[in-house]
């Protein structure tokens, strides 16, 4: 049996988190002793994960900040955890990231792993490459767009044997920006789980008004989704007399911001906060149209859970969803303005014979089916 570590920094809804919780649900146990080692938090997807993953929370919240501030904290809360990490973190800064390999007994009790995954980068694929005794070490890349600090991205890349992309568009841009690790690139999406997804999506049904469209975006409320432009969208498609309501799944930094948008736009009374949900596809399910403003994405999970559920797709171009739909035959791509996504919108909700076209097209593609990732993790396994 071999012995799997995986790294990351909680558990909490988002993509990349429940991308490994699809994972960990589809190991083989019989074959894979696996351990989860998160950074911050067990996090809300806490409950699903299987009881066959040994579970480590190491928080290393008390960490963060400038170095005295965090010191005091940690021995204020005794967190010598805490306290010995923000050590090993000033001596990384002066002596380079490699240094945090004296973290190995704290992080894992000096085990020994076939593989450990870093499964975002940073300090998670940090602790991967350097901080493990392991025959073989991945990290996993789940960004539309290069967010690293480059040199340690790289120095950490080069110490691992895969660096694994969720999307071939991810995968060239990689490439592209450090070509002496490209030999390690290689391809595995994120899987969706239709079953699942179905089964989540018959809970509850989230709308009470039948007699306007329902349109949902669900995503992480951060920069780069572009939510505003789903908003001056709304206020576009209010004045052309559209009856509708506009919901946003999830939160993040941006909320307060974009709450304060909408009022000023107008649409405070259509476009509606629905906050975070740890089950949001009976959102998917019964909303007449899914729209994604997203400026940056490596795959975009929810894209493909909204159409696994039949929902036609309006989504802004960007690395992932553009290499799996199909213009105008399995959903409709939109240019990164509120003209064309209000454009786009307005042409399908008054158009019956487009949405039917849309509808009939919009099934996930077997490429993103749980057989497919999974034999791609257990080839990366076999080392």
């Amino acid at each position: 049996m071999k012995k799997i570590l995986f790294i990351n920094g909680h558990m909490n809804t988002g993509g990349v988190e429940k991308s490994l919780l699809d994972i960990l649900r589809r190991l083989d146990y019989d074959c894979y002793d696996v351990d989860l080692l998160l950074l911050e938090e067990l996090g809300d997807y806490g409950a699903e994960i299987p009881s066959n993953v040994h579970i480590h929370v190491k928080s290393l919240k008390n960490t963060y900040g400038p170095f005295l501030k965090s010191l005091i904290t940690c021995v204020k809360v005794r967190d010598w955890f805490g306290l010995k990490m923000r050590v090993i973190f000033l001596l990384m800064k002066f002596g380079g990231q490699e240094r945090i390999a004296l973290a190995k007994k704290l992080l894992t009790a000096n085990q020994h792993y076939d593989y450990v995954i870093g499964f975002r980068p940073g300090i998670c694929t940090q602790i991967a490459a350097f901080a493990v005794h392991a025959e073989g070490r991945a990290t996993w890349w789940h960004h539309g767009e290069i967010n690293v600090e480059r040199q340690s991205y790289l120095e950490c890349a080069q110490a691992c044997d895969k660096i694994v992309a969720v999307s071939h568009a991810c995968s060239k841009m990689l490439a592209d920006a450090f070509p002496t690790i490209s030999n390690k690139l290689t391809v595995i999406p994120n899987m969706i789980d239709k079953s699942c997804i179905l089964q989540k999506a018959d809970e509850f049904c989230p709308y009470s008004r039948k007699d306007v469209h329902q349109i949902v975006t669900l995503c992480r409320l951060s920069p780069e989704k572009h939510i505003e432009n789903a908003i001056f969208a709304a206020q576009k498609l209010k004045e052309a007399g559209i009856a509708f309501q506009w919901h946003l799944v999830g939160s993040g930094v941006e909320e307060a911001k974009l709450r304060k948008t909408a009022v000023a736009a107008g649409v405070a009374d259509i476009f509606l906060f629905e906050g975070n949900q740890t089950n949001p596809y009976p959102y998917l399910k019964y909303a007449d149209l899914f729209v994604h403003p997203s400026y940056v994405e490596s795959q975009g999970i929810v894209i493909l859970e909204a159409m696994a559920l039949g929902i036609p797709c309006i989504v802004t171009k960007s690395l992932g969803p553009c290499e799996f739909i199909q213009d105008g035959v399995n959903g409709i791509l939109a240019e990164q303005t509120p003209e064309s996504l209000a454009q786009k919108v307005n042409a399908i909700l008054t158009d019956a014979q487009l949405y039917a076209r849309i509808q009939r097209g919009s099934h996930c593609p077997e490429k993103f089916f749980p057989e497919y990732t999974m034999s791609g993790i257990e080839r990366l396994f076999r080392v």
